[in-house]
C-alpha cells in the first residue's frame, strides 16, 4: 500500500516534476535518458557491471578514489557512474577518464527505474550518501542485484522527514543489502528508520581519503599570475557560497582589506549560473570585479595593489585546486541554513578552516577540525572578520592552524579502504539471481498469479499432512532427513556424504535414500550400492545418488520416489541401523526422527518468491518442520539476514550450526589420481559445471588461486554428450587454458567421454562445521534421541 500511495503521488506530481527539471539549466542536458527514453549502451554481455551512482559534482569528487579502487580491483568490470546533473557528468568525465564511463540517472519511475536494470543488468549497485529512491530500490531488490548505500549520512532535516514516514522507510531500507555510513550519529539515524543493525556499519568519510594534488604537475593554469595575484597579495578563497552568505563575506572582507591591503577575495559560488548574480552584487558595492574566465594566458597583472577586488570563480572542477593559493579559506552553507559543503577540501592542503553555526552536513568534519584547532566555527559575518583578523595578525597561528587542519585528513583516512573490503565481500559472494530477473517483463503478472496459486496448494498438502487426511508412515529404523526450501544448490550432497560418513564412523549401518532425480532407469526402484560395490553409473542412478555411492562405499544407496517402500525394500535385504534422506525435506509421507533444513547463507534472494516466481519450493513457514538448521556457505553470506527472513515467518528456530564447504582433494578425472587442492593455484583454468549454483563453484576455484580464463556453465543434472566436449575442448584452446576444471558430480558423467589427453580436474568439496559441531554430531548419533525438540536441539532465542 505505501509504494501504491507512492507511485500515486509521483505520478500526479510528474507534470511539477518535469517543469522543474526543465527549469534548472543543470538539470536539463540528459533529462531524455532519465526518462528512459534515451538508454545507456548495453555494454559488452560477458562484462559484469558496477553501478555507481552520485548525484553531482560534490559527490562524484567524493567518491572518485572508491570508484579507482573499483577497477583495480575488478579490472575486467565494466564501471558506470550515473549523476543526475550537468555538472557531475563533467566531473566523472574529467575525474574518471579510462576509469569510469557516465550515464545520467533515471527519474523515479517504474518503467524508467526497469527499464535501466534490465539495460545495464549491474551485478551491484552502490549509492553515495542518502539517494534513497524507492522505486529502484525495490526492482533491484526483485532482481536480486544488491544496493549498497556508501558514504552515507542523514542530516537532522533528512532524518525528521525520513522519521515522519517510517513504516515506509523501513520497508525502502529492507532492499538496502548495506549501508556504510560517515559516523555514529549517521548509523544510529539509519537504523532508527527501520535498518537491519547487522546491515549498517560505521565506515567513517570517504571524503578524507582525498588524494592531496602534486601543485607542480597540475595543469589546470592555476598559476597565482593566471588568477591575477601579484606577488605580495594574499587570497582569502570562500567556496561554494549561497546568497545572503556572500553578502555577509563581502562584509567581511572589505573590512578586513582595509588593515590587509594585500588581501583579495575568490568567491565560487555553490551554484555556477549564479554567476552574474553574484557579479552584480559585487559590482554594487563598488568594488573592482574579474571573473576567472575572463583571465588571458598572459601571467601578467593589470591590477593595482591595495585595491579591494574579487575574483569569481566560474568554471567547474577547480575549486578544490584554487584553495592550494588561499592563506585563509570559508566553506559555504555555514552562514546560512543550508548545512555546509565540503570542510575538507581546503584542510588537504593545510589551510585554516573557517565555517558558520550550520555544519549539520558535515558535522563530523566540523567537530574534528575544531577539536585540533584546523578550523573556526563563528556565528556570524562580524565574528568572521574578527577570527579572520587574528590569525593574520599572527602567523605562526595561522601555521599551526594549517597543519593542525593536515592532521584531520591524514588521521581519519582509511574509510575509502573499509568500504571497498564490505563491497567486495558481498560482490565475491556466490549468488543466484531471482528469476524475475532473467524474465521478460510480460511474464512477470502471469507468474506472480501462478506463484500464489502454487503457494496456496502447497500451504493445502502440509495442513493435509498436520490433519492426518494424507498419511505419514514410518519404517522401523532411525531416519535423518536432509533439505532444503529452495531449488538450486545449497550443498545438500556434500552435506548427505558428510552426515553418512560420520555415522558410519561411529560404527553404525548406513542406507541412503535418494530420488534419483534425472535418472534415466524406468525402474520403480533401483539399488545403487549395496554397500560392497557401486551397481549403477550415474546415468542409471542420477548423477547424485551414484556419487554418494562412491565416495561412501560401505553404504547402501537406492533410489525410488516413494521412500517409504524403497525404504520397507532396502531394510527387507540389509540390516540397517539408520537411513539417510537425499532432499527429503518436501517428502512429508515419510517420518523422520530428525528433519535438517539447509539453509544457503549467501542467497537470501533464493528465500524471497515461491516458484515460478522465484526459487522457493514451498512458503517460509514450512520451515518450522525443522528440527535442525543448518546454514551452509556461511563464510560468504549473510546469516543474520537469511535467519531473520525465516523467523519472520516462523517465529523461534532451533539453534543453527554454521558451514562452509571446503575443497579436501582434486581429482585427476582420467586417471583417478588424487592430489593435494594447491596444486590448482595459479593454473589457467576453463570452468566446467552442471551445478545449481555454478556462482558458489566459480568462488571456489576463484578461492583456490584458480585463474579462470572461460567458464562453461549447464544445467543442473546435464547429462554431458560428445559434442559437448567436443565443444568443451574447443573453448580451451580458444581460451589458451592449462586444464579444465570441474565438480566432482559433472565428472562422473563427463569420465566415460574422455580420452588420456584430456587433462580434467574435479574438485572434492568436504563439510567443514564451523560453528555448533557438538550439536550437530549429537543430532546426527542420536545422543539424545528421545528428547523433545527443545531439548534436542536447543532455541535460537532465549
Amino acid at each position: 500500500m505505501w509504494y501504491l500511495l507512492y507511485n500515486v503521488l509521483l505520478l500526479a506530481g510528474s507534470p511539477l516534476i518535469l517543469l522543474i527539471l526543465l527549469g534548472k539549466k543543470r538539470s536539463r542536458p540528459g533529462l531524455l535518458q532519465r526518462l528512459g527514453l534515451r538508454l545507456p549502451p548495453a555494454g559488452n554481455p560477458g562484462a559484469d557491471v558496477i553501478w555507481v551512482h552520485a548525484v553531482s559534482l560534490g559527490e562524484v569528487v567524493a567518491v572518485t578514489p572508491l570508484v579507482q579502487a573499483l577497477r583495480t580491483r575488478y579490472p575486467h568490470d565494466r564501471l558506470v557512474v550515473s549523476t543526475v546533473t550537468e555538472t557531475g557528468r563533467e566531473a566523472v568525465e574529467q575525474r574518471l577518464a579510462g576509469v569510469a564511463e557516465h550515464c545520467y540517472a533515471p527519474l523515479d519511475f517504474p518503467w524508467t527505474v526497469h527499464a535501466f536494470v534490465r539495460r545495464l543488468k549491474p551485478r551491484a549497485v552502490l549509492f553515495v550518501e542518502t539517494e534513497l529512491w524507492p522505486n529502484l530500490l525495490r526492482a533491484l531488490h526483485r532482481t536480486g542485484v544488491p544496493a549498497i548505500m556508501i558514504n552515507g549520512r542523514l542530516s537532522t532535516k533528512s532524518f525528521r522527514g525520513y522519521r515522519r514516514l517510517k513504516p515506509f522507510m523501513t520497508q525502502v531500507l529492507e532492499a538496502v543489502t548495506l549501508c556504510l555510513m560517515q559516523s555514529d550519529r549517521d548509523a544510529e539515524r539509519i537504523m532508527a528508520l527501520g535498518a537491519e543493525p547487522a546491515r549498517v556499519v560505521r565506515t567513517g568519510n570517504i571524503k578524507f581519503d582525498q588524494p592531496v594534488p602534486d601543485p607542480a604537475s597540475m595543469t589546470h593554469g592555476l598559476s597565482r599570475g593566471r588568477l591575477g595575484l601579484a606577488d605580495r597579495e594574499e587570497l582569502i578563497v570562500a567556496g561554494s557560497t549561497h546568497p545572503v552568505e556572500e553578502d555577509r563575506l563581502l562584509d567581511s572582507y572589505v573590512a578586513l582589506q582595509k588593515e590587509f591591503p594585500e588581501l583579495v577575495l575568490l568567491m565560487a559560488p555553490r551554484h555556477i549560473e549564479r554567476v552574474s548574480q553574484l557579479e552584480a552584487s559585487v559590482k554594487a558595492r563598488g568594488l573592482a570585479v574579474q571573473r576567472r574566465s575572463e583571465r588571458s594566458d598572459s601571467p601578467s597583472v593589470a591590477s593595482t595593489t591595495g585595491t579591494p577586488r574579487v575574483i569569481i570563480l566560474d568554471t567547474r572542477g577547480e575549486l578544490a585546486y584554487v584553495y592550494h593559493h588561499a592563506v585563509l579559506a570559508f566553506v559555504g552553507g555555514t552562514l546560512v541554513p543550508v548545512g555546509g559543503h565540503n570542510l575538507l577540501e581546503p584542510a588537504v592542503w593545510g589551510r585554516p578552516v573557517f565555517f558558520g553555526p550550520h555544519t549539520d552536513h558535515c558535522a563530523e568534519s566540523a567537530s574534528l577540525l575544531s577539536a585540533v584547532g584546523g578550523g573556526r566555527q563563528v556565528p556570524d559575518g562580524p565574528a568572521l572578520t574578527k577570527a579572520m583578523a587574528a590569525c593574520l595578525r599572527d602567523r605562526v597561528v595561522l601555521q599551526a592552524m594549517g597543519a593542525a587542519a593536515t592532521s584531520v585528513v591524514v588521521d581519519n583516512r582509511g574509510a575509502v579502504q573499509r568500504s571497498v573490503d564490505l563491497i567486495a565481500h558481498v560482490l565475491d559472494r556466490p549468488a543466484v539471481a531471482p528469476l524475475a530477473a532473467r524474465m521478460p517483463a510480460a511474464l512477470w503478472w502471469p507468474v506472480t498469479v501462478l506463484a500464489a496459486l502454487y503457494g496456496l496448494m502447497m500451504r493445502l498438502r502440509a495442513a493435509m499432512y498436520r490433519a492426518g487426511l494424507v498419511p505419514s508412515r514410518r519404517l522401523p529404523c532411525r531416519v535423518i532427513s536432509i533439505g532444503n526450501l529452495t531449488v538450486g544448490g545449497t550443498g545438500k550432497t556434500p552435506v548427505v556424504i558428510a552426515v553418512v560418513e560420520r555415522l558410519l564412523a561411529d560404527g553404525r549401518r548406513v542406507g541412503v535414500l535418494s530420488r534419483g532425480y534425472h535418472r534415466q532407469s524406468t525402474q520403480t526402484m533401483l539399488l545403487v550400492s549395496n554397500g560392497q560395490t557401486v551397481l549403477a553409473g550415474p546415468a542409471a542412478a542420477g548423477d547424485e545418488p551414484y556419487l554418494i555411492a562412491r565416495r561412501c562405499p560401505r553404504a547402501v544407496v537406492a533410489v525410488g520416489a516413494d521412500r517409504y517402500r524403497v525404504g520397507r525394500w532396502v531394510l527387507a535385504q540389509f540390516p540397517l541401523d539408520c537411513l539417510v534422506l537425499d532432499d527429503g525435506f518436501q517428502h512429508q509421507a515419510l517420518q523422520r526422527d530428525v528433519n535438517i533444513l539447509l539453509v544457503d547463507a549467501s542467497d537470501p534472494n533464493g528465500l524471497r518468491a515461491l516458484l515460478p516466481a522465484g526459487r522457493l519450493r514451498e512458503p517460509r513457514a514450512a520451515a518450522a518442520r525443522a528440527t535442525a538448521i543448518l546454514l551452509t556457505r556461511t563464510e560468504s553470506g549473510d546469516s543474520q539476514r537469511v535467519l531473520a527472513a525465516l523467523e519472520d515467518v516462523v517465529g523461534m528456530l532451533p539453534s543453527p550450526a554454521h558451514s562452509r564447504f571446503v575443497v579436501d582433494t582434486v581429482i585427476d578425472v582420467v586417471t583417478g589420481d588424487v592430489c593435494p587442492a594447491t596444486v590448482l593455484a595459479g593454473r589457467a583454468a576453463l570452468a566446467v559445471s552442471g551445478v545449481g549454483n555454478p556462482a558458489s563453484f566459480r568462488s571456489l576455484l576463484k578461492g583456490l588461486g584458480v585463474v579462470i580464463r572461460s567458464e562453461r556453465v549447464f544445467s543442473d543434472h546435464h547429462d554431458y554428450t560428445a559434442a559437448d566436449l567436443e565443444a568443451i575442448r574447443a573453448e580451451g584452446k580458444r581460451s589458451g587454458v592449462d586444464l579444465i576444471v570441474t565438480t566432482e558430480k559433472d565428472a562422473g558423467k563427463l569420465a566415460p567421454l574422455l580420452m588420456w589427453s584430456d587433462e580434467v580436474r574435479a574438485v572434492r568439496l568436504g563439510l567443514e562445521i564451523v560453528d555448533g559441531r557438538e550439536l550437530f554430531d549429537r543430532l546426527i548419533l542420536g545422543n539424545d534421541a528421545g528428547g523433545t525438540r527443545n531439548e534436542e536441539v536447543g532455541m535460537r532465542h532465549g
